[in-house]
């Protein structure tokens, strides 16, 4: 995930370091320094995360967000976004980005079950490198499952550790030939998160077996393209729709591998996002290569990173991110609008008219 090619070269890692220390997702062991901008920005999130924490709620109302961490028989960890009735109290993420959530309240039981969508991260990314669309997921009504993979940078309890963004062997960009045994490990992950989250006491009964998606992105798209059938031994008739943030494509691109995806896909891109958005718009590439119903969301000025936490910028409270900047809105209203689509029925208009905040749209059946 942080890693973004430029004429085929890597990003410079000090710009990576830049990248991660200006955004606050980088936190030394002890206490903060309780100076400087950065800790003023801090302090301005937590109380707003105090200000907005939502009391104790009932059926039929706004529910609001529960999350958990969860550990499933592999040793796997997973952060669960979901509907809950408890009321919320300030929580701070690892990387200094505030929210308000009610941690391990109960999933709330109001008469129907929930779309599940299992979120896959970005290589070097993690559970909560997304947070500002995993939160927002479970306010409109999912439960959201975001497994930490092992090429995690970071954890869903623990922030970036700098030496594990350096080029390591396994990086897409250091592999050259592809087969359905890359990154295997990711589809056994996610094959775990749905097994074990189904017959989970706690979530299971509220779960629609017949309304689960995926999303992911950059490496966590090439994740669920597989599974969605890209690699024919990967596939999952569970997952019925995926949402695929600046997905990394180049294995199912030689091969041609996309006509084997058969269910409703959205790509989103950027028109900053130089290394993968071309291999998606331009003529005979994967929007073109894949079946329909299919989508192909442009936003402006967005770039590889903008579908992680990055786009949150100084921004560290999760609630502002997600309202108020146009990119994480956009990547937003977009993602739930084509799940709710497909998952929920619904019929979501925004999905067919055009939008003059986006540099293209494309949908076709």
């Amino acid at each position: 995930m942080l890693r973004e090619t430029w004429s085929g070269r890597l990003v410079n890692p000090l710009l990576i370091v830049f990248l991660v220390l200006t955004a606050g997702w980088l936190r030394s062991e002890g206490p903060p320094l309780k100076t400087g901008a950065l800790y003023q920005v801090r302090r301005r999130a937590a109380a707003k995360a105090e200000r907005d924490a939502r009391p104790a709620t009932t059926c039929g109302g706004e529910l609001n967000v529960g999350f958990q961490i969860k550990t499933f028989s592999t040793g796997l960890r997973a952060g669960i976004w979901y509907p809950t009735t408890a009321a919320e109290a300030p929580y701070s993420y690892p990387g200094r980005f505030e929210s308000s959530v009610a941690v391990d309240g109960p999933v709330a039981s109001c008469g129907s079950r929930y779309p599940l969508v299992v979120f896959s991260h970005g290589y070097d990314g993690c559970a909560i490198q997304s947070v500002f669309f995993t939160e927002a997921l479970a306010r409109a009504g999912y439960i959201v499952a975001a497994p930490d993979h092992k090429d995690a940078a970071c954890k869903v309890d623990e922030p970036v550790k700098i030496f594990k963004l350096l080029d390591r062997a396994d990086a897409p960009t250091k592999q050259h030939d592809y087969s359905e045994a890359s990154y295997r490990y990711r589809q056994q992950d996610v094959e775990t998160v749905l097994n074990e989250l189904i017959a989970d006491p706690r979530f299971g009964s509220q779960i629609d077996r017949n309304r689960i998606g995926g999303a992911g992105h950059s490496l966590g798209g090439y994740t669920m393209l597989g599974l969605a059938g890209a690699w024919p031994s990967w596939k999952d008739d569970r997952i019925r729709a995926i949402l695929l943030f600046s997905p990394f494509l180049t294995p199912y691109l030689a091969n041609r591998e996309l006509r084997n995806v058969h269910i409703p896909v959205m790509y989103q891109g950027g028109t900053r996002d130089f290394a993968i958005t071309p291999d998606v718009e331009k003529p005979g590439g994967a929007y073109d290569l894949s079946n329909g119903p299919k989508y192909f969301v442009g936003i402006q000025g967005a770039g590889h990173l903008d579908w992680s936490n990055l786009v949150c910028g100084f921004r560290k409270y999760v609630p502002d991110c997600a309202a108020n900047l146009d990119k994480a809105r956009l990547i937003n209203s977009y993602g739930i609008a084509f799940l709710d689509r497909y998952l929920k029925g619904r019929q979501e208009p925004m999905l067919d008219r055009p939008n003059s905040q986006l540099s293209d749209l494309r949908h076709a059946n």
